[in-house]
Formats: structure tokens, sequence, C-alpha cells
């Protein structure tokens, strides 16, 4: 850790002083940054002030406060949970819609009309109140929107955009999936982590080969989704190391994962 420390916090940085809006948000200047390549949220154009963005740095401001605290740089690891904290409080003052009950993502200061999952990431972080987590959490598990037979979206069923064969516009991503399970045990959330978990395993088991992505709705194979895909099948080896551990310890009986 001693070692990646400097290179992460410099990179990190970069970040920081290179993508910064004038309200202290951040933001994607193309596509490609995101990994999200067609997704709608840059329809409108770029650069784009992302929740997503927001989230992956304040978690990672958390990871490097600890890593700070294990090799001896107490002061430094006080600093980023600050900013971690500001950069969240900031999020809710300048992206929460009450009205949508998610995060906006925005170009030219303005809300882009996208329903994505990617909206919902902020309750990632640990650190918003109650009552939007419960909204954010009634929108990632409606069927209409992201909770799909094979979840999750990633664009709302009922956004005009939706596309269930269209990378990034519909299809689901086992390693989003990844990321809101994490999500759903930090907020205290077990069974709906463990119901997403398992839903997850099932959407990759049933296919004959580790593909990129799923149609949300039929569990097929999109026509470009890519196979023998390394994203996925790290996720599915993690995940299922999860679910055999919850088994031994008692915590959930054993699952009808298929495959």
């Amino acid at each position: 850790m001693k070692e990646v420390y400097e290179a992460i916090t410099r990179w990190h940085q970069w970040w920081l002083t290179e993508n910064v809006n004038e309200n202290g948000l951040y933001m994607y200047r193309h596509p490609f940054s995101s990994g999200l390549d067609d997704s709608p949220l840059w329809d409108e154009g770029m650069p784009v002030v992302a929740p997503d963005l927001n989230t992956y740095l304040c978690i990672q401001m958390e990871s490097l406060a600890q890593i700070a605290e294990l090799i001896g740089y107490p002061a430094e690891a006080v600093d980023f949970r600050k900013d971690a904290d500001a950069l969240a409080m900031r999020m809710q003052a300048l992206l929460w819609s009450e009205r949508d009950g998610n995060f906006a993502a925005l170009y030219n200061n303005q809300p882009i009309p996208a329903r994505t999952p990617f909206n919902l990431y902020p309750i990632w972080t640990g650190r918003m109140p109650a009552h939007i987590v419960d909204r954010v959490l009634q929108n990632l598990t409606d069927p209409e929107q992201f909770w799909t037979e094979y979840p999750l979206a990633t664009v709302a069923l009922n956004d005009t955009k939706f596309n269930a064969m269209h990378m990034w516009r519909g299809p689901s991503w086992a390693n989003i999936n990844y990321l809101f399970v994490e999500a759903l045990f930090r907020l205290g959330n077990p069974a709906l982590a463990v119901e997403l978990r398992q839903k997850t395993l099932n959407m990759i088991a049933r296919l004959p080969d580790i593909y990129e992505y799923s149609n949300p709705i039929t569990g097929e194979r999109p026509p470009k989704s890519a196979p023998i895909f390394g994203w996925t099948s790290a996720v599915y080896i993690d995940l299922a190391i999860q679910e055999t551990e919850a088994v031994e310890r008692g915590e959930i009986k054993l699952s009808t994962v298929q495959g």
C-alpha cells in the first residue's frame, strides 16, 4: 500500500483538479471515460456532471483514508474523510430530485432526461438521509423501471430510450449489479442484497457462456454482447463465494442458482 498510495492519490487528484465544475462536482468529458459508452446520459452532449462519477470519487476518498491510516498518515486520512462528507453533501444539495426520487446528471447545469441506475448510485456512499435512501430503493425495486426479471436494467423500462438489446441502453450488466449488492449490504438491507446477488448469479449461469450483458426481460444474449467476458466472470466468482459463505454461516438457505 505504501508503494501505490502516492500514485493512486495523484490519479485521484487529477479528477479533482481537471474535471471539476464551478459547484465543486465532477464531470466526464467523454463517454469513454465513464465506461458507459452508449448510455443516454451522453445524448445531450458533454461534459456531464454524473452521479456515478461523484459517487466513485466519494468511495475512493474513503478508501484512501483507510490506506492513509494503515500506512501512518492520520492527518491525510482525516482530510480524505472530510472531503468525502463534503462531496456527499454537494451531491445531495445539487443533484437530488425530490420529484423524481433520484440524482440528476447535468449537462449545462440542466438535468438530463434519462432514468438509469447510475442516477441512484449516491446511496452507496452511506451518507444520504433515510428518506432519500427509501425513495431511491423504491425506484430501484420498481419492476417498471430497473427490477426486471433479470435485473438491473441500465435504462428504466418506462423511459422512451429503453432498448433491451442495445449496450448501456437497457441490458443488465453483472458488474453494475455487484456494486448495488455492496451498497445494499452497506445500507443494512441484506435481504434485498441477497435477492439481487441470487438474481445476478442466475442471469449469468442460465446461458452457455459468460457474456458481457443480458436482455433484462428475457435474459437472452443481445447480438453484440461479447462472450468469455472477464468482468462478468470475475463478478460471478465473487458473488458465488459470497453466496457459499453465507450458506455455510447459516445466514441463508442454499439458493436455487442455476448452472
